[in-house]
Formats: C-alpha cells, structure tokens, sequence
C-alpha cells in the first residue's frame, strides 16, 4: 500500500497533504538512522494502546522511553513518533494498528522494529479485512520481518498469535496463563477494590501485582509488558513498579461515581466484539444493586456485521443484566435478537437518543447500581457519561 491509496488519505485536508508526505519523508529516512535495536511494534486487534502505556511505564523504570500516543491513527502517529526520536532515547513504542489490507507493508516501509508484541486477534475492521484469518495474516507481518536477533513477544493464549512463532527465526517468548507453556504466565486474577489482581510469574520468581485498570482483561497487557521488560533486563520488582504506576486512558474502563449514587464505567472510547464481551464479564464480576448496559452499534464489521451484534446479545442473554439501554442504527439487531431470545421487554429499550438513555437512566436506576456505557467515539455515547456522573 502506497500512501496515496490508504483510505484514511482521503480524509487529510489537501492543503495538510504535502506536510503529511513531506513528514513521512523525514521519518523514513530518520529510522534508517537509528539501529533497529531501538524500536519496539506492538500490534493486535484489541488491547494495543494499554499494552503500549503499560509497556513504557515498565521500560522506564530503567531507560529513557519514546511512545506513540493513543488519540491519532497510526498512519500518522507512527511518523510524528519517529521525528521525536532523540539520541538519549533508548527505546520508542510504536502501536502499528491496521485497518486495511497491505496497511502493515506501508508502516514497515517506514521502520522495522526488531522486537514485536502480538495481543490478540479477534474480529474488528473486518469491514475491509475479510475476517479474522486475513487479519492475522496483516498483522502476522510484523512478526516475520524480524531479524534473528529480535524478539518476539506473543501471547499463548490466542491461538492464531501462538502460531506466529513460526514466521520467525527470532527469539519467541510466550506470555499468558498457561504455566506449562508461557515464559511469562499470570493466575490467582481477581478483581478486588476496583482494582485488578493477579501473580506476575517468571521463573521461579513470583509478585503480585495490583493494577489500577479495571478488567481480567487487561492482565494480558500487563503481562506482555512484563515480558518485554524481562527481555531488556529488568527485574520483577521494577516490572511491579512499572505496572502499578498506570492510571485508566480516558474513556477505557474508568470507574466514576454516578449523581444519583450509582457508579458508572465509562468505555466509550471503542467498541469491537471481543471488548464488549470484556466489558460485560467485568460489569457481572463487581458488586451491584443492579447492573445496566448502555450500548451503541458497533461499526467497520463489514460481512459480520449481524452476526457479532446478535453474538452481543448472547452475551447480555446469559449474564447478570438487569437492563438494557440501546442506541439507534445496528444495536437494534442486538434487541431484536433478545427480544427473539426472551429477555423481558420491560428491561430492554433500543432506537435511543443520548436523552433518551439519559432520562431512562435517571428514572431507573438506584444508589449502589452499575451502569456501563460501552461505544465507540463516533457514537459519542461519552455525552451519556458526563450528563450521569459528577465528573
């Protein structure tokens, strides 16, 4: 993929366009510069950008550390992140997201890291990547074009990352739950005072680590993290630190206390299947009163569009939900689907407007209830938050 053809192209003001070349430009010629020692990729469908804070906080403990930040697309994030590299920088994270087919060729155009960390593959942006096979055939990229020096950081637990190991000649380390198969394994996860829980375990040497992010979940990133910081040296004790020096991304599963005494998880900055599914399994895992969803569509699924939202509602169908508030557009398949399931219409409401789930909200819930509120940006359901919390 040039350029030119990528779809996000089409989006730049055509008097910012020759600035964006011109940048990309300087970057390539910049990383060339650099030993490819020095750059991290880290890539996945979901859990890349808490896997990048989580991973700098870590690295830092010891070293001077460059990141890409989480609120700009890669395709731009990646070049202004490598015009920022400085001598006295040891180590720059690049998120290398992909939305498109050949994405990932354009990016290492630009820099080839010498170490990779794969998160996890699931459905999302399938609307241009047919499915999650050719989603982990993009991503899978990063991985084989690593030198034998390099590392590769996959997580044992996905199947379709596990399998990656094969595309490279370069040092593999496995993270996940599996202590029979990871180098880098958690367990004992549990979610207590709103914070998540779990031993960190490496060799014979084990500490807990109490992350301030909420959701079993995020354990993956932490131990990818934790895993990359073994790699550069250090020791658990200063991975530990690291870890539990991160505070909630705006948007991402932050906790707030509701106006009428109800708490609020706010996640609406991105909404794909799988992180749905995360954010109901952690709304049914807290104490609650009772426990509300509040969902917008969820959108770029292309072909599996139906499906994931209807997988949705399966989800909610067999949790702990008590109530269901839902948008407009496709999250009326997600009711359709539970109303064909059975769940009682007089707890379920669909086709609203942001003062619609508002006033449903005001007028049900209690002190001592939850409310999650999932969506992506574009859905703007973050309005829903401000208007219910005391933010």
């Amino acid at each position: 993929m040039i350029i030119n053809e990528h779809p996000v192209w089409k989006n730049i003001h055509p008097f910012k366009k020759p600035l964006h070349l011109l940048r990309i430009h300087l970057a390539r010629n910049m990383a060339r510069i650099y030993p490819r020692s020095i750059f991290i990729g880290i890539t996945g469908t979901v859990g890349k950008t808490t896997t990048v804070n989580l991973s700098q906080a870590v690295l830092s403990q010891k070293i001077k550390v460059l990141s890409t930040k989480d609120n700009l697309d890669s395709v731009f994030n990646i070049p202004i992140t490598i015009l920022k590299v400085r001598p006295n920088i040891k180590k720059v994270i690049l998120e290398m997201g992909i939305e498109y087919k050949g994405e990932m060729d354009f990016y290492l155009s630009l820099v080839r890291p010498a170490t990779a960390i794969v998160t996890r593959i699931a459905y999302q942006h399938t609307e241009f990547l047919q499915g999650v096979e050719e989603i982990a055939k993009e991503k899978g990229k990063l991985i084989a074009q690593l030198p034998k020096e390099g590392s590769a950081i996959l997580n044992w637990d996905d199947v379709r990352v596990r399998s990656m190991a094969e595309l490279t000649d370069a040092k593999v380390i496995f993270f996940g739950t599996n202590p029979k198969q990871c180098h880098v394994w958690g367990g004992n996860i549990k979610t207590a005072n709103y914070q998540t829980v779990f031993e960190l375990n490496y060799g014979v040497e084990r500490v807990e680590i109490r992350l301030n992010l909420l959701g079993r979940h995020f354990v993956t990133a932490a131990l990818a993290a934790a895993a990359l910081g073994i790699d550069n040296g250090l020791s658990l004790i200063n991975i530990k630190k690291g870890l539990e020096s991160v505070k909630p991304a705006p948007h991402r599963l932050e906790a707030f206390e509701g106006s009428g005494g109800w708490t609020v998880l706010d996640d609406t900055y991105n909404a794909s299947p799988v992180s749905v599914e995360e954010a109901i399994n952690l709304l049914c895992e807290l104490p609650a009163r009772k426990r509300f969803v509040v969902l917008g569509e969820m959108r770029e699924l292309g072909e599996f569009n139906d499906k994931m939202h209807r997988s949705v509602a399966q989800k909610i169908y067999k949790e702990k939900v008590d109530f269901v508030l839902l948008g407009g557009g496709n999250a009326q398949i997600i009711a359709d689907e539970l109303i064909k399931l059975g769940y009682p219409t007089d707890r379920l409401e669909s086709n609203l407007s942001h003062s619609q789930i508002v006033g449903s909200l005001l007028k049900n819930a209690k002190k001592g209830d939850l409310i999650l509120v999932k969506g992506a940006r574009a859905v703007k359901l973050n309005e829903v938050v401000e208007r219910i919390t005391k933010k």
